[in-house]
């Protein structure tokens, strides 16, 4: 199946094609289109589905960081698809940095600072910041979101980061569904 990740911006895009070897486990050919924001996908989602569907794939997967948006429905609702048939919406709990986090194996790889999840990343109210401080304190300095995700892809693994991340759970059941049929 042929799949279009409509993500935010370069580092959601850096940390989901290091996953390209599990994808291709399940049969998946996907590609990665970074939008320049939420609030661009948001606007333009309808424009992004048809140019992927024009472009030959199956389905758009749509993957907005939830932010301060009051819950996932919200957000799903700013995006506009859940009328489409081959289109999904997957919110990411709170933003990317929550899936990274949830990869204390990664984070650990990464900042060369042991680090292990104390329970669902979801809730971890500064999922960003709470990153970008354990980098500063390993580099010594505060890096951007494309700098962190570089560095986490090259150790970053979804599967593990299911186990602590409810929304990267659903990604996972979501692509493994789609696989199935």
């Amino acid at each position: 199946m042929r799949i279009a990740f409509i993500v935010e911006g370069p580092s959601d895009k850096i940390v989901l094609q290091s996953q390209l070897p599990w994808f291709s486990g399940l049969g998946l050919q996907v590609e990665f289109t970074p939008v320049g924001g939420k609030t661009r996908m948001c606007k333009k989602a309808a424009s992004f589905h048809k140019t992927q569907t024009i472009r030959g794939m199956q389905k758009a997967i749509f993957l907005p960081d939830q932010n301060a948006d009051r819950c996932a429905k919200v957000t799903r609702q700013k995006v506009g698809m859940d009328d489409c048939p081959c289109a999904l919406t997957v919110v990411l709990k709170k933003e990317l940095e929550a899936w990274l986090l949830a990869d204390g194996e990664a984070v650990t790889g990464a900042t060369g600072k042991h680090y292990r999840p104390a329970g669902q990343t979801d809730f971890i109210r500064h999922p960003k910041q709470e990153l970008t401080r354990k980098f500063a304190r390993a580099l010594g300095y505060n890096p951007t979101e494309v700098e962190m995700a570089s560095e986490m892809s090259r150790y970053f693994s979804i599967t593990r980061a299911a186990n602590y991340n409810t929304s990267a759970k659903r990604f996972l059941d979501v692509l493994s569904r789609l696989a199935s049929r």
